[in-house]
Formats: C-alpha cells, structure tokens, sequence
C-alpha cells in the first residue's frame, strides 16, 4: 500500500489538473507535487500525459484501481477529508462554506462524463450534479439522491431583440443562436433543446469559464440557459424569455451505490438540503424534495473527524 499522500498527489493533478490547486486543496507542498505524483506513476508502472489541459493515465491501471478503492474507503472511514465536486453554480451557493469533513473541487468541470469517470474511478467521492443528467437506475456503480427540481428558462442580455416582441414561439428564436455544449456533454438536456431547434451554436469548452458561456449571452445576441438557483451567482442581468422548457433542472448528489447509506453521506446530504431550503424561501421555483432518510436537514455540521 502507497502512503496517501502519494496517490493523492497523483489522483488531484488527474481532479484538479495543476499543482497549485493540489497543494490547496490536499494540503500537499506545492514543490513536490509534480515529482511525488511521478513517483506513484512509477510504482504502478503508468504514464501520464496531458491533452487540452487534462492529465490522463496510460497503461494498465487494475493495481491502482484496488489502491484507490483502498484509499476511499480509508476517507469514507474519516482518516483523511472526503472530496467533493460541483457545478459552477452549486459550488459557489451551496458548498461554500465547505462541509466539515469535505475538500471541494475546482467545480468548473462541464459534462457528466468526465465527472463520472472520477466517481468511478474513486478520485472524486461525491458530486452535487444539475438535473436532468443523472446516472441510469440500472448503473452497477453510481447512484444519486435528487434534493430539488425546477423549471430551466431561456436568457438573453440587455437589449436583446426577442425582449421587443409582444409574444412568442420557439420558432422565433431559431433566428439567433443558442449555446451549446460538446455532443453528449449534458445528453438528455441536449436531445430536449435540439428537438425545439435550440443547442445551435457550439462552445468548446472542458471547464467552465464565465466569458464562454453567460459571457457570450451578455456581449452577444446568443440565447443562453440558466434556473432560478444560477441566476443568484453575480454578474450583470439576464432577462428570462416567457417560453417554458420542457426540461427541469434541480439539484442531485451522484455518489458510488457502496457509500449511500454512509453517516458521512448522509450529513453531506441534510448539510446542502438545509443550505438550498434556505435558499428556497425567496425562489418560489425551487421545489425541495424530502429526503429518504431519517433526521432532519436542519442538522448542523458533522463532527470533526478524527487524525489519521
């Protein structure tokens, strides 16, 4: 078995691709990430190499699965912080204070299937994902806990002309293009808008930036998408179109099936429950759903867990 903060170093630069925000977040020198995580690549006889600003892993990983999983099971145990992942709208409403006992992500990662391949692969322990893209009921790995649903809104910028009209139809906005994402980055999000002509003009894009998304909504004529919950992160307005989609969106924890019925799972759950029912009294749009276990979602933090 390697030291944890071997295959730390090596499974954060995977997570949070530099060494600065493994040294953060994982409480690993900055200096040594780089050669600490070269290290563990050597002892499982693996390669790395970067692609698009990504590190991925070459060669056969059996071996570092089964220390991984080791590992995990060891942080669901309490002796080191379990790590947690978002989206770009969650992270900053709701994870923010950090859970006790967690370590947040960068939360910028877009699509469900890079966020995945960390939930499986056990780098990543929970991620707070967006409705309606959520693993199948029959995945033999991951499942998810749903805490809220509501209604998805077009948006446009200031002065947009589609603000002009005295009425209007999903035939009216195929004039103007409307952000979309890579081919199955949100697949059920994207097969809804495609089918109202919608997801029309690509962004490419692997981790969130402002300026790509809301940005060309803002500065351009592009339709864009967003809930009642994003539209509380800050930035200038953005005006909803009085069209309903035929999509919800919500909140919802995707987590590996072995770990659901965990105490610390569970807290995580009552901990953002509690946050985003706070949140819910001024957004009449955010229905919460109840959770499926017992205690309510107004328990405070978790104990501190204990030193490895």
């Amino acid at each position: 078995m390697v030291e944890q903060d071997v295959l730390a170093a090596l499974d954060g630069l995977l997570w949070l691709r530099t060494g600065d925000a493994v040294a953060e977040r994982l409480g690993i020198s900055q200096s040594s990430v780089s050669r600490v995580a070269s290290r563990c690549l050597r002892l499982f006889g693996n390669k790395g190499h970067k692609l698009d600003g990504e590190w991925d892993l070459i060669g056969d990983e059996p071996l570092l699965a089964a220390e991984r999983r080791v590992h995990q099971i060891a942080r669901w145990m309490g002796h080191r912080p379990l790590r947690l992942e978002a989206t770009y709208w969650s992270g900053p409403l709701l994870c923010t204070p950090v859970p006790q006992g967690w370590t947040l992500g960068q939360c910028n990662i877009v699509g469900v299937q890079r966020n995945w391949e960390l939930l499986r692969e056990r780098i990543v322990d929970v991620w707070l994902s967006g409705l309606p893209d959520l693993p199948e009921a029959e995945d033999p790995d991951l499942t998810s806990l749903t805490l809220s649903q509501m209604p998805v809104h077009c948006l446009v910028g200031e002065g947009h002309p589609l603000l002009d009209r005295p009425s209007l139809c999903f035939a009216d906005l195929a004039a103007f293009p409307s952000l979309a994402l890579p081919a199955d980055a949100y697949p059920q999000v994207e097969r809804a808008l495609r089918q109202l002509g919608l997801w029309s003009s690509p962004v490419r894009m692997k981790r969130y930036q402002r300026q790509l998304w809301e940005g060309k909504t803002e500065q351009e004529l592009t339709i864009g998408y967003g809930t009642a919950l994003s539209l509380q992160l800050p930035g200038p307005a953005m005006h909803r179109l009085p069209l309903q989609l035929p999509i919800q969106s919500g909140e919802a924890l995707v987590v590996r099936r072995e770990f659901v019925h965990t105490p610390a799972f569970q807290q995580l759950a009552r901990t953002l429950h509690a946050r985003l029912s706070q949140l819910a009294v001024g957004l009449p749009e955010v229905e919460m759903l109840p959770l499926p276990f017992s205690g309510s979602s107004e328990t405070g933090e978790a104990p501190p867990r204990p030193e490895p």
